[in-house]
């Protein structure tokens, strides 16, 4: 009876993260539509420690992600992440976005040369890029990403690691185009 007990319980944790992941993202794309039509970033919930900034996509991966305004801890949970030390798109300057590899950052190890991703701003401007290049970096080392004009996607590095916290991280380069 114990063990039933005890394996409902943590059954029960397992789904409750599940459940609270599932609802986070409805109510992160309802934020961003309300963020939309104010022209303003609105919070999803009030307790959180970030607001969405824009909105990613990649028709050729069915991805649809909307980018939180903090690369935080609690922001990275629910989704990819500005970095506030680079800039939005419209500024044809270097704008870069975090996600963990295990999670909202799955998809970048499929990308190729050439595929499309797609930035939505706040302003409901949407930019396009194609994917340029590959690279890997130590973040303890004394990197410069800032001379890029285009779309960086980051995350950690190797994909298949065991323990997280690794000083790799894997960047992904986009250049903007006109389509």
């Amino acid at each position: 009876m114990f063990l039933l007990l005890g394996g409902g319980y943590f059954s029960y944790q397992g789904l409750k993260i599940e459940i609270k992941a599932r609802v986070a993202q409805i109510l992160l794309h309802y934020a961003w539509h309300n963020s939309l039509e104010k022209g303003e970033p609105v919070k999803p919930w009030p307790s959180f420690d970030g607001s969405p900034v824009l909105k990613l996509e990649i028709p050729k991966y069915n991805i649809s992600q909307i980018v939180l305004s903090s690369t935080s801890g609690q922001s990275l949970a629910f989704g990819p992440g500005f970095h506030n030390e680079t800039f939005l798109p419209h500024t044809n300057k270097t704008t870069a976005i975090s996600s963990h590899r295990d999670s909202h950052g799955l998809y970048i190890k499929k990308l190729k040369k050439g595929d499309i991703i797609k930035i939505q701003d706040i302003d409901n401007t949407w930019y396009h890029y194609s994917v340029d290049d590959f690279t890997i970096l130590n973040v303890n080392e004394n990197n410069n990403l800032s001379n890029i004009n285009g779309l960086l996607l980051i995350t950690c590095y190797p994909f298949d690691a065991i323990t997280s916290g690794t000083p790799l991280r894997f960047i992904v380069t986009a250049k903007k185009i006109k389509l």
